[in-house]
């Protein structure tokens, strides 16, 4: 064997152990990600949230029995979004697993998305000699870890962070696509963030269209960044078409739509349960009022001065600002100061002729792409939605930026001082999370099953269509009855016209002999059964079927849930975490009153002229028909907003998340009827305002 021979053998073999030490290092770092997701999991307990128990559960379990042509809007309209994501979910529940196995489970696919900040972190900031400062690298893991919105949902059924480590894991390839300019890299990168947005469509506009900067960035010619954007856009348009056609198919074979019921407008005239808005001439019209009604007007910037002021914001432990509960975050204010930093100090090397970098040339291009395309994504965020649950992957993102900026800002200096202001920036996030205690949605201790049901043994035998009368659909009950039971959504709006209207007729004629509402318990006597129902109260969605309530054939059925659906109980009420529902025989015979028709004709054109006269709140969701509710006639809007008509005569407009009980008078019956008053709307601080306008003819 020659010198030569015998070198090159050597190298082979220091490549090998180098690759070799590369993935050891790898899974080291994805085993400590993974203990710190389940350890938080085990401390913070079980979180059994409002959608786990009315549709993660139903979604998963429509994959596997075939509900499309049985049920009809039994999780309302979320019923007929992909539900693939919520598969892992449903097999667990059915398969009887303990709570514990459950969160166990989930921390581990979740913490996924820490391993991708981990492998993102390593490249962004790798130096000329191929190695990443382990200091940098792991600070990253831990602001990503210590993301309050990320901590709300580790260990639980959301599928934000399931989804998004996909989305997140296509930045990765496309971050490793700037050395050498691989194609298949960028086609696994499109491929990852294609699958990603056919799970949830959010990762669509928050992450896939923003990674454009990243796809052209990883090459350098022309021709080059064409080939580079085809690769992409095929890769994730396959990927895209082979996860959602299955699902596509099916609601195109049961409702004439593969997107039931989005754009049912381009299908069919319809009278879906979404919220109806301007009529559309074109497909064109029709499909930018389906984006207009992607918009979530809870979480966004009322002016472009609060859109400003956000990532500033979000460092109040408020609820209500970016998310439902409280969510401190200093990523966002952070990297916002360090971007004006960073053009200071780049002005003053400039002036000062200093070239002076910390990071090889790759590295500098892959974090001006990342930036450019988190910048993409924040402002689509801030236009569309503003909720930090649907920005997970891009919050991962921002912490990889603020870290590793940090460190290029710092590299002039010596090395502790980087370590000191990431010891202080990590410290004040923990403290930020030490002040929250809005870190589960709907806790509950760890022990027995994840879903803890008790269903009469009558209810387990006999099949029911069950037509839920709440928000709550109650949908996860479906595996504790009886086969052959399903749900009919008459709660969620159905008109008893059109074509849903139709089939919602057809289901319950199919079905006279039985039916079931359930109802919430919301009111418990001192002996801890139920107060007696009163079905004038709660019946209107029947009677607009020829459908009523019979109080003496009632069952109820318990499980373990949110106490705070009960409004009045006795001092002796037994358990308050238990959740009880009304489950009795509706039968054919229900009405509507002359005077209720008359009563609800004269309502809808009230609120009609009452939405005409605040297009800047109700436009975009204008619903197009009232639902009784007691004494009123109520409209809601996107789950935030509500305007109602009294018996008494006066018209009301509350916003019920941020209003604080507060309902503000805005005229009465006869004054809407005779000619349309004046409104003054507006959103400040994410709060809706509603003011009338006082005219002459008023003044009188």
């Amino acid at each position: 064997m020659t010198e030569s021979s015998r070198a090159l053998g050597r190298g082979g073999h220091y490549v090998e152990a180098g690759r070799n030490g590369v993935w050891g290092e790898r899974l080291l770092a994805y085993a400590i990600c993974s203990a710190m997701a389940i350890a938080w999991t085990l401390l913070a307990g079980k979180d059994v949230p409002w959608d786990a128990l009315h549709y993660h559960v139903y979604a998963g379990y429509s994959v596997f029995n075939e509900r499309l042509m049985v049920d009809l809007f039994p999780a309302g309209t979320l019923t007929y979004l992909n539900p693939y994501s919520h598969v892992p979910l449903y097999l667990m529940v059915h398969a009887g697993w303990p709570s514990i196995m459950i969160g166990v489970s989930f921390a581990i696919l979740q913490s996924v998305m820490l391993w991708m900040t981990w492998e993102l972190a390593r490249i962004v900031c790798r130096g000329q000699t191929g190695s990443s400062p382990g200091i940098v690298v792991w600070a990253a893991v831990a602001l990503a870890l210590l993301n309050p919105v990320f901590l709300q949902e580790l260990g639980s059924s959301f599928n934000d962070l399931t989804t998004g480590a996909f989305a997140l894991g296509g930045y990765v390839a496309l971050a490793r696509a700037f050395f050498g300019g691989r194609l298949q890299l960028v086609a696994l990168g499109g491929a990852l963030l294609g699958v990603a947005s056919a799970l949830k469509l959010s990762n669509a506009t928050f992450a896939l269209l923003p990674a454009i900067p990243m796809v052209v960035g990883c090459v350098s010619t022309p021709r080059q960044r064409v080939r580079a954007l085809l690769t992409f856009a095929l890769c994730a348009v396959i990927a895209m078409m082979a996860v959602t056609a299955p699902w596509a198919m099916q609601l195109d074979r049961a409702f004439g739509n593969p997107f039931f019921p989005m754009l049912d407008g381009l299908f069919r005239a319809s009278d879906v349960t979404a919220p109806k808005s301007h009529s559309a001439s074109s497909p064109w019209q029709l499909l930018g009022q389906f984006i207009a009604g992607m918009r979530d007007l809870r979480f966004l910037p009322s002016s472009f001065t609060e859109a400003l002021a956000r990532p500033f914001d979000m460092l109040s432990a408020r609820r209500l600002i970016h998310t439902e509960p409280a969510a401190p975050d200093l990523r966002y204010a952070g990297l916002t100061v360090l971007a004006m930093l960073s053009v200071v100090a780049w002005a003053v090397r400039r002036s000062w002729k200093s070239g002076y970098t910390a990071t090889g040339s790759q590295s500098d291009r892959i974090y001006v792409c990342l930036a450019i395309s988190f910048a993409a994504s924040w402002v689509s965020w801030l236009s569309i939605s503003g909720n930090s649950r649907y920005f997970l992957p891009m919050a991962s993102i921002a912490g990889v930026l603020l870290v590793v900026g940090l460190y290029r800002f710092l590299a002039p200096a010596p090395q502790r001082i980087l370590i000191y202001a990431l010891t202080v920036m990590l410290g004040v996030q923990a403290v930020f999370l030490w002040q929250t205690r809005d870190l589960r949605w709907a806790p509950q201790a760890w022990g027995g099953q994840w879903l803890q049901v008790s269903v009469p043994l009558r209810l387990q035998r006999e099949p029911q269509l069950y037509l839920p009368l709440d928000l709550q659909s109650q949908s996860f009950l479906l595996s504790w009855l009886a086969p052959g039971s399903a749900f009919l959504g008459v709660s969620s709006g159905i008109e008893p016209d059109g074509f849903v209207g139709s089939r919602a007729r057809a289901l319950i004629d199919a079905n006279l002999s039985r039916l079931r509402m359930l109802k919430l318990v919301n009111e418990v006597d001192s002996d801890g059964k139920p107060a007696l129902l009163s079905p004038a109260n709660i019946d209107y969605p029947l009677r607009r079927f020829g459908l009523e309530v019979d109080p003496k054939d009632c069952e109820y059925i318990k499980y373990k849930g949110n106490p705070d659906v009960i409004e009045h109980a006795g001092p002796r009420a037994g358990s308050r975490d238990e959740v009880q529902l009304y489950a009795c025989r509706v039968l054919p015979g229900g009405r509507l009153s002359p005077g209720e028709l008359v009563s609800k004709r004269i309502a809808d054109q009230v609120l009609d002229n009452v939405e005409g006269a605040c297009p800047e709140l109700f436009d975009q969701h204008r619903r197009g028909s009232s639902i009784r509710s007691g004494n009123i006639w109520r409209r809601a809007y996107s789950g935030d907003l509500a305007l109602w008509v009294s018996d008494g005569g006066l018209i009301r407009f509350e916003d019920l998340i941020r209003g604080g009980g507060d309902r503000v008078v805005i005229g009465r019956i006869d004054d809407w009827l005779s000619a349309p008053l004046k409104l003054n709307c507006w959103r400040k601080g994410g709060r809706a305002y509603v003011e009338l306008v006082q005219t002459s003819r008023e003044a009188r």
